[in-house]
């Protein structure tokens, strides 16, 4: 948790994301739409969670406006994770970052990967 930099938060903030990231991280699973995510996948994407995706969830906490919320603290426990998988998907979306990525010439490059004996991907 110490790349959340919760003291970096308000006290009253930092007190809400605390208790979120703890109740997402000792669930024994975590119901995401339709699909039920188990602890081990919980975990590994709490393990990417830094401030800016807090930063990004307080702000997202905050905009909403008109729609009244029964239980803040799954509100805040589904809006931070969700920050943490977009913050990942958010990258390859950015037409500025995509724009980046493409050779000069603008054809894409063959991507050729071999299995190698150890079970890992190599290029």
């Amino acid at each position: 948790m110490d790349a959340c930099e919760l003291q970096c938060f308000s006290r009253e903030t930092a007190r809400v994301f605390e208790n979120a990231i703890e109740r997402l991280y000792y669930a024994d699973s975590f119901r995401v739409g339709n699909a039920t995510l188990p602890q081990s996948r919980v975990r590994a994407k709490l393990r990417l969670l830094d401030y800016t995706i807090l930063q990004t969830a307080e702000a997202k906490l905050h905009a909403n406006l008109d729609r009244p919320v029964k239980n803040s603290t799954a509100y805040a426990m589904a809006t931070i994770f969700n920050c943490v998988a977009e913050s990942e998907s958010d990258l390859m979306v950015d037409p500025y970052l995509n724009g980046l990525r493409q050779p000069p010439d603008g054809r894409r490059q063959p991507c050729f990967y071999l299995y190698s004996r150890n079970s890992s991907w190599t290029r």
